[in-house]
């Protein structure tokens, strides 16, 4: 009989032993997998918001008089949506301000903190809605993301305003 030195430490035959460590590689492909289209998921989510978004306030832009509430629904992770004017007087959170301060490079008036948690789309500029007058009391004016936003628009007003 020959003397296996890789058998007479653990008695399992090379075959076995590689099919395990197959195995766990496998398994642990499979998570990394299962994880990077979960991520892609919550992009499309951020993505979508913003679409939902834009046609809520085309919709009431379009109409003479409008006033309904719309949900936040966005991934885990970003906990505020701020509407903000970043050239103007900052009268808000500073903490706020601080987290989306490097996007008043950009022509956007909605941004979501935290940014790195938004998916390469922390910021957007969001037609037809009056940012002045969103901002009038608090600039950035930030909405938690559990909350709803209410989407009005007057008679006589031609921008739409989101509270």
């Amino acid at each position: 009989m020959k003397n296996k030195s890789g058998q007479q430490t653990m008695g399992l035959p090379f075959g076995v032993i590689f099919s395990i460590i197959l195995i766990v590689v496998f398994i642990v492909i499979a998570f990394i997998a299962i994880k990077h289209f979960l991520d892609i998921g919550d992009c499309a989510g951020v993505g979508q918001f913003y679409e939902e978004l834009q046609e809520k306030v085309n919709e009431a832009w379009a109409s003479q008089n409008s006033d309904f509430e719309f949900e936040i629904n966005l991934p885990g992770g970003i906990d505020k949506i701020c509407f903000a004017d970043l050239s103007g007087e900052i009268t808000g959170s500073q903490e706020d301000y601080k987290a989306i301060e490097m996007y008043s490079v950009y022509d956007s008036n909605l941004f979501l903190i935290p940014p790195a948690e938004a998916c390469n789309m922390p910021n957007k500029l969001i037609k037809h809605i009056n940012v002045s007058e969103i901002i009038s009391t608090s600039n950035p004016y930030c909405v938690e993301v559990g909350e709803e936003l209410q989407i009005k628009k007057g008679f006589y007003d031609k921008l739409v305003i989101i509270e």
